[in-house]
């Protein structure tokens, strides 16, 4: 039982903290998840959509420490029972999920590595298992009094976050657990028993100011499709060999006497000759999805004119363009729009192409460029795809030929010489 819960501790730590500083990469992404879930559950309510960020940056903060907290062994009592509480709640949400099909992605790990509802549910009944280990040993876990016990939780720890680094070719989690744990060692020789709770307030600390200002600025890491150095025009596309999904025709028969209604599939339609039947008529006809294939990384990116035209690869090809993002004018920060309209000038001075991109209506749109002095109109991009985009109402993207070279949070306005 003391290798078990040595292993418990290890592995249900370690993928904590992970999971925790991959979201707070991205605690404006995590809170758009958290308000898919709200309203997929009938919990649309305005109070939540005023305290889902603060909501989304608490859960990863207490994520992150109660991962170090494990592995330090403190306040285990506190610790066990917040992490069995955690746990039981993500597995309700994760398999209602995948039983009624509510959400696409789960956002565990945010957009770093997507997994569906039923991959998640798999992961989080594993991980009760191994935190119902800690939950009834918790009363033997207390923290280390050797730097020798240290040392093998500060190096297996190492030994797990590397791989996860490569993976995503971002050591943060490394970088992270690499001090948090290593400062135990530090605090030994100052604090000597308290180094444990030291440890833990550091995290505590440390990951608020991480998500904090993730926040305020861009995310550290940039995992999705519309990061700097990602060509649009390429990801909207299939390379050459993949494979398309395969669909499957149902065609559905009605009995004109009796009302019975019978489906046929693939060969079975013809094999069964009801056509010849004049008490049968047809009904109905399905597609069904019988084997997925490979998909674009980009399927809904469409920008429109206001008159309805679009003019997706127009903008796209241009050599050198600007883009003001703006998911919901009617939520834009306008602190920072006057420094943006001056960036646009000075930008279509130098012979960029600037846009304003929203999903905005012609009324609104007018009304939001009059009431702030906007010299760029907005073209409509759906409201989900900026988000996407650019954690920022109002963000800056900057393209050449497609490609994404730049992009900026409305604290973060670039000068015109920072453009590229």
């Amino acid at each position: 039982m003391k290798y078990l819960v040595h292993l418990s501790r290890i592995l249900v730590g370690n993928l904590f903290i992970f999971s925790g500083l991959v979201k707070a990469n991205d605690p404006l992404g995590f809170s758009y998840k958290l308000e898919e879930y709200f309203v997929e559950f009938g919990m649309d309510w305005a109070w939540i959509h005023d305290i889902l960020v603060p909501l989304a940056s608490f859960l990863v903060v207490i994520e992150i420490v109660l991962g170090i907290a494990v592995l330090v062994g403190y306040k285990m009592k506190e610790v066990s029972w917040s992490l069995l509480l955690m746990i039981v709640f993500f597995t309700f949400l994760t398999g209602a999920s995948a039983i009624f099909e509510i959400v696409r992605s789960c956002g565990c790990f945010g957009d770093a590595i997507p997994l569906t509802p039923w991959d998640s549910f798999v992961k989080d009944i594993i991980l009760l298992v191994f935190i119902l280990v800690i939950f009834f040993n918790k009363s033997i876990i207390k923290p280390s009094e050797s730097i020798n016990s240290d040392l093998l939780y500060w190096i297996v720890s190492f030994l797990i976050m590397v791989p996860l680094s490569i993976m995503l070719d971002w050591w943060a989690p490394f970088t992270f657990t690499l001090v948090v744990l290593g400062s135990v060692l530090v605090f030994r020789f100052i604090l000597k028993d308290k180094a444990a709770m030291a440890a833990t307030v550091l995290s505590l600390i440390a990951s608020i100011v991480f998500s904090f200002y993730a926040i305020e600025h861009l995310p550290y890491a940039d995992f999705r499709p519309y990061a700097i150095g990602k060509n649009l025009p390429q990801q909207m596309t299939l390379p050459e060999g993949s494979q398309p999904p395969v669909y499957e025709n149902v065609l559905t028969y009605k009995n004109i006497k009796t009302g019975e209604e019978k489906e046929f599939v693939g060969n079975e339609f013809n094999e069964s000759k009801i056509w010849e039947n004049k008490d049968w008529e047809w009904a109905n006809t399905d597609s069904k999805l019988i084997e997925e294939g490979d998909v674009a990384k980009i399927t809904d990116l469409s920008i429109l004119s206001h008159d309805d035209f679009d003019i997706t690869d127009e903008v796209l090809n241009e050599p050198n363009v600007l883009w003001i993002v703006c998911y919901d004018l009617a939520l834009a920060n306008t602190e920072f729009l006057n420094e943006i309209n001056e960036l646009s000038n000075q930008a279509k001075a130098k012979g960029l192409k600037v846009y304003g991109l929203s999903s905005a209506g012609a009324t609104q749109k007018d009304k939001f460029i009059k009431t702030n002095n906007l010299s760029f109109d907005f073209l409509i991009v759906d409201g989900i795809v900026l988000k996407t985009m650019v954690r920022s109402n109002p963000g800056i993207v900057q393209l050449q030929n497609g490609t994404v070279v730049g992009k900026w949070h409305e604290n973060d306005v670039p000068t015109i010489d920072q453009l590229k």
